[in-house]
């Protein structure tokens, strides 16, 4: 074969390679539409992600997985593809409009503005006209959005009353005789049901306010140890402020917590927190909260707790979207009654947990926590200051089993050392809770 074939059979070779690899190609963009024409984003987006390194730039390629990304909530990597395709060509209206979605999404107002701004201007089709109007519109006004779940579980409880396993406890004041404890003050376990529900708005009325108010209510009640049944009512109302990246959040706060279907605990409090969102996946915040606690039938315990603390999250835009995240804290809780500062407490804390996808429908959570409190004066009957340190694990998993309802199993294990062996206990808990938000 002389060179002239040779080189005839190369080229033809070489172009033959090159159809299959474009065909290939195309064959991928193909799924990839109709992966997302069957309303299933993130399977496009997983074909397409492994390829990015190789075919970044061209157009079509970084259009698909812009959106493929935007829709299965990857956002920040639809961002960098889609800004690929209008390097390469500016006037791609429709890369211009889902970038910014991607911006209105991720609360980057001026960027999103500006992008809608940019696309209405290019004179679009009616129906795309009105779509762009309406986020506008939402920019303007703020965000306003309601929402809420009920929810019923059941479960055991080791320890309902939060008590020392001991039934006998020797009292130094009394000369350390030992004192007998009522069954009430002896650990019990028994089962249990709740129910609970919620209620949440948010009023934008400027791009930057927003009101905010809650509601919850949660009541477990315990198949033989009644006395021990327990209901809490949460309320909050407050104000919002957001610009870009931070966000200041300040108002009221409240809850009364009853024992028995009977008055326990009241607090009545203001709380603020500052936040700062450097990426869609990380934050920071800072917060502070102040509350009067009243104790209906035991004045003596009537309170006043301050605490502050720093709190981080952090997310990874990888298979699972695992999120980290934690806190530390300290305050004070004093006691408004001088002659019942043994009563008062300085606690410290520190929190952190996760969370991670393990299926398209379940998301496994875990969090630790640490709390160590000193009290304020020596014990009456026990002539010692207390000291506690409190250990609390808890582990579940969010498991979506249709639109809107979740089913929630979990576990969680609560262990309080102290100096004094009446406050010394500790308690497991295994439920399952099913939620249903809207």
């Amino acid at each position: 074969m002389n060179v002239r074939s040779r080189t005839i059979v190369f080229s033809a070779t070489a172009l033959f390679c090159l159809l299959q690899s474009l065909a290939f190609a195309d064959e991928i963009l193909d799924r990839a539409r109709r992966l997302m024409q069957q309303n299933n984003p993130q399977a496009a987006y997983q074909m397409l992600e492994p390829l990015e390194s190789k075919r970044a730039g061209e157009v079509e390629f970084d259009y698909l997985l812009g959106i493929a990304a935007l829709d299965s909530g990857h956002r920040e990597r639809a961002v960098f593809a889609l800004e690929r395709v209008l390097a390469v060509n500016p006037n791609h209206a429709q890369a211009r409009a889902e970038i910014a979605r991607a911006y209105f999404e991720m609360g980057e107002k001026e960027n999103a503005k500006r992008e809608f701004e940019n696309v209405r201007a290019s004179n679009p089709p009616e129906a795309v006209r009105q779509t762009i109007d309406r986020y506008l519109s939402a920019l303007e006004a703020g965000p306003t959005r309601f929402s809420g779940f009920v929810e019923l579980g059941f479960g055991h409880d080791s320890n309902v009353n939060s008590a020392t396993s001991a039934n006998q406890i020797a009292i130094p004041a009394l000369g350390g005789i030992v004192a007998t404890l009522a069954p009430g003050g002896v650990k019990q376990s028994d089962n249990f049901a709740t129910a609970g529900g919620g209620l949440n708005y948010v009023y934008g009325f400027s791009p930057e306010w927003a009101l905010v108010a809650g509601v919850a209510a949660n009541a477990k009640f315990n198949r033989q140890h009644d006395d021990f049944d327990i209901a809490t009512v949460d309320g909050n109302l407050g104000l919002r402020w957001s610009r870009d990246k931070e966000a200041v959040t300040a108002g009221y706060q409240g809850q009364d917590f009853r024992v028995d279907n009977a008055d326990f605990r009241r607090s009545n409090g203001v709380v603020a927190q500052w936040q700062h969102n450097y990426s869609e996946y990380s934050q920071v915040s800072i917060f502070a909260q102040a509350a009067d606690l009243g104790y209906p039938t035991q004045s003596p315990r009537d309170s006043r707790r301050t605490i502050g603390g720093v709190a981080f999250g952090y997310g990874w835009d990888e298979p699972g979207k695992p999120v980290v995240f934690g806190s530390l804290y300290g305050g004070n809780e004093k006691d408004k009654n001088t002659d019942f500062q043994n009563l008062g407490h300085k606690p410290v804390g520190v929190r952190f947990g996760g969370q991670t996808s393990v299926t398209d429908r379940s998301v496994l959570f875990g969090l630790v926590s640490y709390e160590r409190r000193v009290y304020g004066a020596d014990d009456p009957f026990f002539l010692v200051t207390r000291r506690d340190k409190q250990i609390d694990l808890r582990l579940g998993v969010n498991y979506t089993f249709s639109p809107g309802w979740l089913l929630v199993p979990q576990v969680s294990y609560t262990n309080n050392q102290s100096n004094i062996d009446l406050n010394k206990y500790n308690r497991a808990v295994v439920s399952a809770v099913v939620r249903r938000t809207f």
